[in-house]
């Protein structure tokens, strides 16, 4: 009988002699249909019945002197092609990358080779090699309710690519040692090899020889750009659903863009500003987070799903139970105070105004009822910057119109990512303590809306500067409610 060796000789001289290795002759034109098996493939034989292929095979008899191009493009990305780097000394052969399954038509590079190399900066930590292959995104899609995302935008705002997409790789790295007995049948190693010398031993074999197919695609999306309504909503309808209706259509089919401006503020979509994206959302906190407490009672259809305190809770503690009720609160006192200075506005221009001035003021009045649509817990930051952008609007009203422009009320600190009021957002209702000299209970309000002194005025870690009385000075580390003792001077 032929021994194996003998065989493969022989398979290869039948190929030479007008064989293809199986490649199929179909409408697809193969650049390498008149290329001779033995032209390639060279010494021991793979698990697909293959020896290996080595570079040099590439590069000889003219075919491929230079290696190819020096750039190349699989899908959305463009990298180096020609000596495409392994490590600082070595680079990765072709036949890592350019291989053929039996009944192909051409020697394609598989992408999911790219992914096999690759696997730890996917799945590292954030998006820390995302820019590997992806430098700079710039196309826009849009959100499950019809919101435009720009990927420059985000990138701007330094949003992390994983933060809107989840599981970005099926398989794994690993190699079964008896994939080894493939090629090594009369020894099989007992144990697998080293990966570097492995690779340094196989150079002219494909890596799917011995690597199981690893593949990167976005398999899920973020739950706060791609809703999933069933998530919140009970699978009931008030009113009875057609009975043509596919069995494959989606909520937003026939609800389209139902949560489009609260999606649209959590991502700090604001027009011709730069992009603010709510703590929240770059933090990872889903709709589900707060609209949806564990263990509680399912709502009736059609009832309004509304955050509870007990979200809040769940992730930072007791000591927030009351915040988001102050949010609120502090929203609704200072929207009244926005409102009553755009009415005043209306009333001064009158039906009269200039088309300028009356301009300004209906777009002041649109961004009013924008936030007040899309609830401005979703994103503080830039709901207490449209707001603001919209007093400044009505006191254009005024100055267009040329009328005397009232002072506009004030708002209090603005509401940035890491300042205090990002989470003490409405503390000017809080007591702050008692005046000694006319026994007046001063709240925050005094202190932020009409003395405007900033928090660490007050509030700050640490010992009290020289100068300031230790009375009127709140160390943070060691007492969260002082009041003022009688010695103390009023603020």
């Amino acid at each position: 009988m032929l021994g194996r060796r003998a065989a493969l000789a022989l398979l290869l001289v039948a190929a030479a002699a007008g064989g293809a290795c199986g490649r199929s002759r179909g409408a697809v034109k193969d650049p390498h249909a008149k290329v001779a098996c033995v032209g390639c493939h060279r010494g021991q034989p793979t698990q697909f019945g293959r020896s290996g292929v080595p570079d040099v095979a590439c590069s000889s008899s003219g075919c491929h002197p230079s290696g190819g191009p020096d750039t190349a493009r699989i899908a959305m990305v463009s990298f180096r092609h020609s000596r495409h780097p392994m490590s600082e000394q070595r680079a990765v052969p072709c036949a890592a990358c350019h291989t053929h399954q039996p009944g192909s038509t051409v020697l394609q590079a598989d992408s999911s080779t790219c992914a096999l190399c690759h696997f730890d900066q996917i799945i590292g930590p954030r998006d820390a090699g995302c820019a590997t292959c992806h430098p700079a995104p710039r196309h826009t899609v849009q959100s499950s309710q019809g919101v435009p995302l720009s990927h420059g935008m985000l990138q701007e705002a330094r949003v992390p690519c994983t933060r809107c997409h989840y599981r970005l790789i099926t398989g794994d790295t690993a190699v079964a040692v008896a994939r080894c007995a493939s090629c090594h049948a009369s020894a099989p190693p007992a144990k697998l090899p080293s990966a570097d010398s492995a690779h340094a031993e196989h150079p002219e074999l494909s890596c799917r020889s011995c690597h199981a197919r690893v593949t990167h695609q976005v398999v899920a999306m973020s739950g706060s750009i791609d809703l999933e309504c069933l998530d919140c909503h009970a699978h009931r309808h008030r009113r009875p659903i057609p009975a043509d209706t596919s069995r494959t259509v989606r909520c937003s089919d026939c609800h389209a863009g139902v949560h489009a401006e609260q999606q649209r503020l959590l991502l700090g979509l604001m027009p011709g500003q730069a992009l603010e994206p709510s703590l929240m959302f770059v933090g990872g906190v889903t709709c589900r987070s707060c609209h949806v407490v564990p263990e509680a009672p399912r709502l009736a259809a059609g009832a309004e799903l509304k955050p509870t305190a007990a979200s809040c809770i769940g992730c930072h503690g007791a000591a927030w139970s009351g915040v988001l009720a102050r949010w609120e609160r502090g929203y609704q006192r200072r929207r009244g105070w926005i409102d009553a200075y755009l009415r005043g506005a209306e009333s001064a221009l009158g039906s009269g105004g200039s088309a300028v001035a009356l301009a300004r003021l209906a777009e002041a009045k649109g961004l009013m009822a924008y936030v007040q649509r899309a609830g401005v817990a979703h994103n503080l930051a830039a709901g207490d910057h449209i707001m603001r952008t919209a007093l400044s609007l009505g006191a254009d009203a005024y100055r267009l119109a040329g009328r005397p422009v009232p002072p506009p009320p004030e708002l209090g600190p603005p509401v940035r990512p890491g300042s205090c009021v990002s989470c003490h957002y409405g503390i000017e209702e809080a007591p702050a303590g008692r005046d000694s000299a006319s026994r007046r209970t001063v709240t925050h309000a005094d202190h932020l809306l009409r003395a405007f002194l900033p928090c660490d005025a007050c509030h700050a870690v640490g010992a009290a500067p020289p100068g300031v009385p230790d009375s009127l000075w709140i160390d943070t580390t060691r007492n969260r409610d002082i009041r003022p003792t009688p010695s103390s001077q009023p603020h």
